[in-house]
């Protein structure tokens, strides 16, 4: 069976890749909506996973161009939120785990459920590359550049855990859900107290 895996995180999408075809799946991967609506359109996937916040062209305006094109295959959502657009098959809640992407997937084909570890060099890989983020939000915490900041935020909820980081990922998700409601003068102390709480929180 042939995936294509649209997904901007390319950490993540290294991940989705080894585990799948471990079982004997081919994937490519697409950086962006853009890039996936090409590649649908050019080459005869068995099935599609589609993140929702993509750069260019995001999952949603994606998978309606390609219905509106006579695109029939499956199509899966990936997103850490609620998603209602008729066009997606079915959703995969964001972030993923291997074991409820498995039984997903079996819907389209049936496949062992074999419990997976993560690689050491993907773990450290994905360390490296969460160190960097908590950099780039402490200088956004700094300016108060709240949109950059949450739009990173958003990306820690969706990834972390699939990198044995839950605990960041629950944090990420907590702050999203609560940032609309901090008061202007106290989302400086409230970003500098979820920042202490990541860097605090080790990989197994």
């Amino acid at each position: 069976m042939n995936l294509l895996f649209a997904e901007d995180d390319a950490l993540l999408a290294q991940l989705f890749q080894l585990q799948a075809e471990t079982f004997g799946y081919q994937v490519f991967c697409a950086q962006n909506g853009d890039v996936a609506v090409q590649q649908a359109l050019s080459y005869q996937y068995d099935l599609i996973l589609m993140d929702i916040q993509m750069p260019v062209l995001d999952g949603i305006e994606a998978v309606r161009m390609l219905r509106t094109l006579g695109y029939d295959r499956p199509v899966i959502a990936m997103s850490a939120e609620d998603v209602t657009e008729p066009g997606f098959s079915l959703v995969l809640k964001k972030p993923l785990q291997w074991p409820d992407v498995q039984q997903q997937l079996a819907q389209f084909k049936a496949i062992p459920a074999v419990k997976l570890e993560l690689p050491a060099e993907l773990r450290n890989a994905y360390q490296a590359h969460a160190q960097q983020l908590f950099h780039q939000l402490d200088m956004l915490a700094e300016q108060q550049n709240w949109i950059d900041f949450m739009t990173i935020v958003h990306q820690l909820k969706g990834s972390a855990a699939s990198f044995d980081l839950a605990i960041v990922s629950e944090l990420a998700h907590q702050l999203q859900s609560e940032w609309q409601s901090i008061p202007a003068e106290q989302k400086k102390q409230r970003a500098n107290y979820f920042l202490e709480q990541c860097k605090a929180c080790k990989l197994k």
